[in-house]
């Protein structure tokens, strides 16, 4: 069965046509691609501007404001915290917006870590997550006070001793796995976090060991609870039944002597609509005010809560810009191939998690629709950014195509299979832009080979 087209989809604000152009904003999107095409080259090897990741300032601003908007209608403004998670997109320019509408960052490397001091964000709204956190990277946070979770013994151990290395207090939070079944949190399971099996948190039958390890430590606070269980959410309900399980393991702890548990960090997840309202398989899609209501009624006064948005508040802020190459049959022409020049290597979501993204034409023209497998370069046979997908005009060579809501782990998962060079990064502005990370070439990807050609 051919997925969804394209002639009904739901646009983000950001993106839309306009006689028959694609804008991001006020500029249209094959103007950049041409301007850049035609600026010079120096040691860039006359490549063409794509692939190319173009980012939307006022849809980024539009989506942290709907947490905004959401936390002061249940009247919760100092309550609940909204802190980006880092790992969704990582380019420092993008974190600095972030940050300059007054979110906190939750990191999950040290290298995430040091990006969000980078952008300027308060040291004490910074969160290290990790199951596998290394000894730098506890002492990086530890030495800019910064928060971090607990998630297993051997991390505790790790933290106690650090913080007496450096004669420091660690504010940590104990992340609990309360061992979920898979059809609770109904999302791929690469992206399931708080599962039976999961590598993630502490089980509830360790964490009496480990709550007696922490209280002993004169260096460690405990400040709080955490608990993610997944990606791409789709039901604010399951923000409810966490916010529920950390109050009982709060309320149980307080009778144990731990009277400064300030913070629930009830994770991040919330799903956004990839097929923009063109698949009758979706269930309802909740929004930011629905997570916002689903925790709000439950908190006592003296609870503050955490929440770890990513790909809600940059998903929809991006577009992959790709070239077609050409357009192939398979030997038995069963299948119709339209090459472009992105691929896994950009955009690894397709091909990982079989995951969904509207594709589009950047220029409207008047031809018939059809079905199509969009795919790359790279040699395997997984490359691919749409499978059996129905394009509503005829892909000629040499014109563009936009893959959407690419903002969140797109160019986060980025790599350099097949030595290729990661993709440029622009952000738009109105009818302004300018790039915000050059492309890599040649001489940037073997830099760091030692004894290098």
């Amino acid at each position: 069965m051919a997925e969804p087209g394209a002639s009904q989809i739901q646009l983000p604000t950001a993106f839309y046509y306009l006689n028959d152009d694609f804008l991001c904003e006020n500029t249209p999107v094959h103007l950049i691609q041409n301007e850049l095409e035609n600026a010079p080259s120096g040691k860039d090897d006359c490549r063409p501007a794509t692939p190319l990741y173009i980012y939307s300032q006022a849809q980024l601003h539009r989506n942290i404001q709907g947490y905004k908007n959401a936390i002061q209608s249940a009247k919760m403004l100092d309550r609940i915290h909204v802190f980006y998670a880092v790992k969704a997109n990582a380019n420092l320019h993008l974190m600095e917006l972030v940050r300059k509408q007054n979110c906190g960052a939750v990191t999950v490397s040290g290298y995430e870590l040091q990006a969000a001091l980078n952008s300027g964000f308060v040291p004490e709204m910074i969160l290290l997550n990790g199951n596998g956190k290394q000894i730098w990277e506890i002492r990086l946070a530890l030495k800019n006070g910064c928060m971090l979770n607990v998630d297993s013994l051997f991390d505790a151990e790790n933290i106690i001793s650090v913080a007496r290395e450096l004669q420091k207090p660690a504010r940590v939070l104990i992340r609990v796995n309360p061992g979920l079944e898979q059809s609770s949190t109904p999302v791929h399971s690469y992206l399931s976090t708080a599962l039976k099996n999961s590598k993630f948190g502490i089980p509830l039958h360790q964490f009496d060991q480990i709550l007696e390890l922490l209280k002993a430590e004169r260096f460690i606070q405990l400040v709080g609870l955490h608990c993610h269980v997944g990606s791409t959410i789709r039901d604010a309900a399951v923000y409810n039944t966490v916010t529920r399980i950390l109050l009982d393991i709060r309320q149980k702890l307080i009778t144990q002597g731990c009277n400064n548990l300030k913070y629930l960090d009830i994770g991040g997840g919330l799903g956004i609509d990839y097929y923009h309202g063109t698949s009758e398989g979706q269930s309802p899609l909740s929004s930011t005010g629905d997570l916002i209501q689903a925790i709000a009624s439950l908190l006592p006064p003296d609870v503050e809560v955490i929440i770890e948005p990513g790909r809600s508040i940059v998903g929809n802020t991006g577009i992959l810009v790709t070239k077609i190459l050409g357009i192939k049959k398979s030997p038995d022409g069963g299948k119709q191939f339209v090459v472009v020049d992105a691929a896994m290597n950009d955009l690894i979501r397709p091909s990982f998690y079989q995951a969904y993204h509207h594709v589009l034409p950047v220029r409207k023209t008047d031809s018939s629709e059809g079905i199509y497998d969009i795919v790359g370069p790279v040699c395997e046979s997984g490359d691919f950014l749409a499978v059996d997908r129905r394009l509503t005009q005829q892909p000629v060579k040499g014109e563009l195509l936009a893959i959407m809501d690419v903002g969140a782990y797109g160019i986060a998962m980025a790599s350099n299979y097949n030595m290729r060079g990661r993709a440029m990064e622009v952000m738009v502005d109105g009818n302004k832009w300018k790039i915000i990370r050059r492309r890599e070439n040649f001489e940037s990807l073997i830099q760091t080979m030692i004894d290098g050609v």
